[in-house]
């Protein structure tokens, strides 16, 4: 990568004293200040392609990465212990997530169980639906 010797420092500029005032430039100092940036000019349009070129492979980078993190994620979703449980088990869970004693019975409800439960995924509908005791004191309102 080509490094300009040059700080491009307004300090170090032949026009430090009357930069940031409202000196008006005569004809010849126009033409200093042409040739002055001809250099600088062609410095930023280099930054400005490398950068550009940078933030394309950074860019490449980010979604490779993303595409690893994905594929990880998705495996290590499948070693997740809540899948190991038995049936019976998640079952038994299940129930206790049921009304409590001063409200006995589920209100028909997809906020809270047992509706809320069928809607987690396929497996635990399976469970939830083949476990008889969470449907045996459902709620109904008739209008």
């Amino acid at each position: 990568m080509k490094r300009s010797l040059h700080t491009w420092d307004t300090s170090s500029s032949p026009f430090t004293s009357v930069i940031g005032t409202n000196h008006v430039p005569s004809s010849a100092e126009l033409d200093q200040l042409q040739d002055l940036l001809v250099e600088p000019q062609h410095e930023l349009k280099r930054l400005q392609s490398e950068i550009c070129r940078l933030q394309s492979l950074l860019d490449a980078l980010l979604s490779e990465k993303n595409g690893v993190e994905t594929y990880i994620e998705a495996h290590r979703t499948l070693m997740s212990p809540i899948r190991r449980i038995p049936s019976e088990t998640l079952g038994e869970i299940f129930m206790h997530c049921l009304p409590s004693d001063t409200h006995p019975f589920a209100v028909r409800d997809m906020k809270q169980a047992p509706l809320l439960i069928t809607t987690i995924c396929r497996h635990w509908r399976c469970v939830a639906i083949d476990t008889p005791i969470l449907w045996s004191s459902l709620h109904v309102h008739l209008p």
